[in-house]
């Protein structure tokens, strides 16, 4: 286990979110003080990643290609992209994203000033991911579509020491278009592609709208309920590499060990606030954009 690649111009790294858009997303779910469905939340969220990641590769005279970014979305038989791509052209860079919204709008936000007062802000967002929520979950199928992806995304960038992709997958449910077996070998033969700095890291963020304990990054699966869908969602997620250790102690609040630490990348019953940190700690690079 590497994860220590410099992310250069030359050497960039992907990033993909796969998105479960079935009918259940339709679901409401409590967000920044108000009750949305699980399907808004969530491409709220999603726009505000790729608002950030879009900032870091900011540079004097432009963005740089840090980043292949792609966003797909699954629900009843497809699986398609959310971005404003081109063709088949799934991956965009940042400058392409940061160009070509599909929508801006003014949202505003309380900020919170030294003295604690609250002062309201207008601030102006840029989508990308509109939200989606009908019909089935394939998510064989998802996994398969974004296997092609990084396959040839890995094959473009064979024989560069490239951090490998990261592919965070979002869902609330349990596939429709296969067993539990047809999803983990997905999952496996999608974790068996890499860079010469490591394999593909995917993480599984499920979200609930329930109020139960939430179970982030677990280091066994007796730490999950016994429920078979927990289980499977703890065997197909990679463990994370030490980079992502100080971030992960700060979540979880509890030490998650030294070197070849065990965690794995996976939340199960997820609030909104915890997909954000997620999503955050998942993408945490920054150290390594030269």
């Amino acid at each position: 286990m590497s994860y220590l690649a410099r992310i250069t111009q030359e050497c960039p790294t992907a990033v993909v979110l796969l998105v479960d858009q079935s009918g259940s997303m339709s679901e409401p779910t409590r967000w920044n003080g108000r009750t949305v469905t699980k399907a808004e939340a969530v491409a709220t969220a999603i726009n505000a990643l790729l608002a950030e990641l879009i900032a870091r590769t900011r540079r004097d005279g432009g963005y740089q290609p840090y980043y292949d970014l792609a966003v797909m979305g699954y629900s009843g038989s497809e699986v398609r992209s959310l971005l404003p791509t081109v063709g088949e052209r799934y991956f965009l860079r940042p400058e392409e994203l940061a160009d070509n919204p599909v929508a801006t709008r003014d949202v505003q936000r309380l900020r919170t000033l030294p003295d604690g007062r609250q002062v309201a802000t207008v601030v102006r967002e840029r989508v990308w991911v509109q939200p989606a929520s009908e019909w089935n979950t394939p998510m064989v199928a998802a996994f398969g579509v974004v296997y092609k992806l990084l396959k040839q995304w890995c094959d473009r960038h064979k024989g560069r020491p490239c951090y490998p992709p990261t592919v965070i997958h979002i869902t609330d449910g349990e596939a429709t278009d296969g067993t539990a077996r047809e999803v983990a070998a997905a999952a496996e033969r999608l974790r068996s592609l890499g860079t010469m700095d490591g394999s593909v890291l995917l993480m599984n963020v499920h979200i609930s709208a329930a109020e139960a304990e939430p179970v982030l990054f677990p280091a066994v699966a007796e730490e999950l309920p016994e429920e078979r869908y927990a289980r499977l969602l703890f065997d197909i997620s990679s463990p994370m590499p030490d980079l992502y250790r100080d971030e992960i102690a700060w979540l979880t609040g509890r030490e998650t060990g030294g070197e070849g630490m065990a965690v794995r990348g996976m939340a199960y019953r997820a609030n909104m606030t915890d997909l954000v940190r997620m999503m955050n700690i998942g993408t945490a690079t920054s150290d390594l954009l030269v």
